[in-house]
């Protein structure tokens, strides 16, 4: 979810002057984009944290219900910063997990089994972490996120999974979702910090690295992305008038082909999305909904037996369906909630503070 709304409470106390609210989900198997598979017992919850505080990171073993609070700090006792501030999204790449720390301008690399920090990245305010063959593709706001991104074009970083080394080629206004199809990565622009919200999708070349088209599409403020069936699907953000007292334009989910060509689905109230075997999961105010990218269909999971007051993030089990919801708080402990492929409750665990992006391994 965007930086201004991921910390929506202090955003608003500080009057930062923005126009839409701004996610993240991890635990996919999406198509296009290359995803490494642990043993799939190891739930990664990133606990965004209340700014100015600091992130923290939380495991579940799936297999046994083991759960180790505070597991980041815990591995590194000599870490002064932490983690860092802002948590924003995690991918493994390369054997690593790499975490990115959107308000601290850097990707923490860390040993998925001991939780070691092994490597920390520059990269300012990075937003959403792929991988596609040896690379990890991330979107970038273009600048640091404590300093200023307004009128600053966003970019995208190609860091080599083995040697770190980057290049970055420029995008639209604050990047967000990025995915592969065929031969080309797709970035979905927001434009969240700027007058007038972007309603583009910069289209990448893999093997040049540059920018080779731009789809205009009928909705802005463009958020997640992903591809399935030989589309991509795009979601927005909720669009805000300037005092924050009326949504303008609400949150959608649209399909887009490899032309442009875009299909608005209906009946879906977009919150925080995830996509796994060829289906987008979108958790809401609500409840929970599935779409069925080989067809465009939208059916309802009932959730049952547990009540959720803040869907903040989501994670899909890729082999047994498993739902992951986190019930955030800003001000104490959070929770995440497990859910059979079914909506049947199974478990909740208490976690820390503004808990939101999961990673199944």
């Amino acid at each position: 979810m965007k930086y201004k709304s991921l910390l929506v409470f202090s955003v608003l106390l500080a009057a930062i002057a923005v126009s839409c609210s701004k996610e993240n989900a991890s635990g996919n198997l999406p198509t296009g984009i290359d995803i490494e598979v642990g043993e799939n017992n190891t739930l990664f919850i990133l606990n965004q944290g209340a700014w100015p505080s600091g992130s923290t990171m939380d495991v579940k073993n799936l297999s046994t219900g083991a759960f180790s609070a505070n597991w980041f700090a815990t591995a590194n006792p000599d870490v002064a910063q932490g983690l860092g501030n802002t948590g924003n999204d995690m991918a493994v790449i390369g054997g690593k997990l790499w975490v990115l720390m959107n308000g601290s301008n850097q990707i923490a690399v860390v040993n998925p089994a001991t939780g070691k920090l092994e490597k920390t990245l520059d990269v300012d305010s990075p937003r959403y972490i792929i991988k596609k063959g040896n690379y990890a593709y991330v979107t970038s706001y273009g600048a640091a996120i404590n300093g200023s991104v307004y009128g600053v074009k966003g970019k995208v970083y190609r860091i080599d999974q083995a040697s770190y080394e980057s290049k970055t080629v420029e995008v639209g206004y604050q990047p967000e979702g990025l995915t592969v199809l065929g031969d080309k990565l797709y970035v979905a622009n927001s434009g969240g910090y700027q007058a007038d919200q972007e309603n583009t999708i910069s289209v990448i070349d893999l093997s040049s690295f540059t920018v080779t088209g731009t789809l205009e599409l009928p909705v802005k403020n463009l958020n997640r992305l992903f591809s399935a069936q030989g589309k991509l699907w795009v979601t927005t953000y909720d669009c805000y008038n300037a005092d924050w007292s009326a949504i303008v334009t609400p949150a959608s989910l649209g399909s887009v082909t490899p032309e442009g060509e875009y299909t608005a689905v209906p009946g879906v109230t977009v919150g925080m999305p995830a996509l796994s075997k060829d289906k987008l999961y979108n958790v809401s105010y609500a409840g929970m909904q599935v779409v069925d990218a080989a067809t465009g269909e939208v059916s309802a999971i009932a959730l049952k037996d547990a009540q959720i007051g803040y869907p903040y993030g989501l994670a899909v089990h890729p082999v047994n369906g498993e739902l992951y919801i986190a019930d955030a708080s800003f001000t104490g402990d959070s929770r995440v909630l497990c859910f059979a492929a079914d909506g049947t409750f199974k478990w909740s665990q208490t976690t820390g503070i503004g808990t939101g992006p999961m990673l199944v391994y």
